[in-house]
């Protein structure tokens, strides 16, 4: 059934079916992306709250009196800010940062802190991140905060928090990190991954419409070739059929002189 399909519509034929099955592809690669993705950031998640705890309980340990400390504090947490993608900072139970490294933050409530970049929408969702932390000992959450640059912009992270007790109060230890830090490598990989399929569908185009090409001009020599035989078969009959004529009247030419003789 297929041998009877016009040639140009065999292959818009083939090209839709190479289209659709790449548009497949790139579909389940990209939802496969993005639930990977999901379990990196989740299991990510749940390695920050480990970090918070962690921190939480050794200044719960160390520290009787965690304001008039504050440099202890830093010490006790540097060895998590000193990594490239993590910020810890330690609030009291007004949310006032006592420990940062960013030390413009110190001092300053988180709220006035988000002020600096984020929009009302953004800050109401700092909020509902704070209320969380208001009412569990411990917990997680994924929202824009400012960056730890000179000209702070926003920057999405991942959050850990875990409470502690001290005599003076409860006071929360948070661990951020960057979002971008984690999932960047993720996405370079995906980028790569659509460049290699979008050069296999060009190479495909472009020998496919080479084949097409070649195709066509067979086609249409055999076309020509058999068009040629069929001429020459026609014109063989007609030599043929005049001969017969010529001989027809030469013979009757013959009987009609040899009546009269």
């Amino acid at each position: 059934m297929f041998k009877y399909i016009p040639l140009k519509f065999r292959y818009i034929l083939l090209y839709t079916s190479g289209i659709l099955l790449i548009g497949i592809i790139l579909t389940l690669g990209w939802i496969n992306h993005f639930d990977f993705e999901r379990s990196v950031i989740n299991a990510e998640l749940r390695e920050l709250l480990i970090i918070a705890k962690s921190a939480s309980h050794d200044i719960e340990n160390r520290i009787l009196v965690i304001k008039q400390e504050p440099r202890y504090i830093d010490k006790l947490i540097q060895h998590i800010n000193d990594e490239e993608r993590f910020t810890t900072f330690v609030m009291d139970n007004n949310h006032i940062i006592l420990s940062d490294p960013v030390k413009r933050h110190i001092g300053k409530d988180i709220f006035e802190v988000g002020k600096e970049v984020l929009d009302a929408k953004e800050l109401s969702e700092l909020n509902a991140f704070v209320g969380k932390l208001n009412s569990n000992n411990s917990g997680t959450a994924i929202l824009l905060f400012p960056s730890r640059d000179q000209k702070p912009k926003k920057e999405m992270k991942l959050f850990a928090f875990a409470h502690l007790q001290r005599q003076n109060g409860l006071y929360s230890v948070v661990v951020t990190e960057r979002l971008s830090a984690l999932i960047g490598p993720l996405n370079r990989n995906l980028r790569d991954i659509l460049v290699l399929i979008g050069l296999f569908f060009l190479v495909f185009l472009v020998f496919g419409y080479i084949f097409y090409r070649n195709q066509k001009k067979k086609i249409q020599m055999e076309t020509t070739s058999r068009a040629l035989e069929i001429i020459n078969k026609q014109l063989h009959c007609e030599i043929d059929d005049y001969r017969c004529i010529k001989k027809s009247l030469k013979n009757n030419k013959g009987k009609s002189i040899n009546a009269k003789d």
